[in-house]
């Protein structure tokens, strides 16, 4: 899945190319998805004819729904839980963490590359 400059400033809520924020509840959103997608079983057996293609459509969908419905709720006990630490909050953590790691990693590889050591 490639995604294009303007669904990278969607995600991160740019209001220009050069400034981004970080919207957590997105992010969640998608996590989410992906989550149920690899928890509900996708297509399998017993779908010879159109009606059956139909049928396990429609239990598939309600499993999603119930499945996110799950998680969400399981959310909405940690938020209860521990408000001191709120899901969104672990997700601004998270990818300020990855984004001050990457930052690392790129400002060393263009300074071993500007300013190779000498042996």
């Amino acid at each position: 899945m490639s995604l294009s400059r303007n669904s990278h400033c969607k995600l991160l809520n740019s209001s220009s190319p050069n400034v981004f924020q970080i919207k957590p509840a997105q992010i969640v959103d998608k996590l989410v998805e992906i989550a149920v997608d690899i928890i509900v079983p996708g297509r399998g057996a017993g779908e010879g004819n159109w009606f059956m293609r139909n049928i396990r459509s429609l239990e598939r969908d309600s499993d999603k729904i119930a499945k996110e419905l799950d998680i969400r709720q399981e959310l909405r006990n940690w938020d209860r839980e521990f408000p001191y630490f709120h899901h969104e909050l672990i997700v601004r953590y998270v990818v300020g963490f990855l984004a001050s790691s990457l930052a690392v990693i790129v400002f060393d590889k263009l300074k071993a590359f500007f300013f190779p050591r000498k042996r």
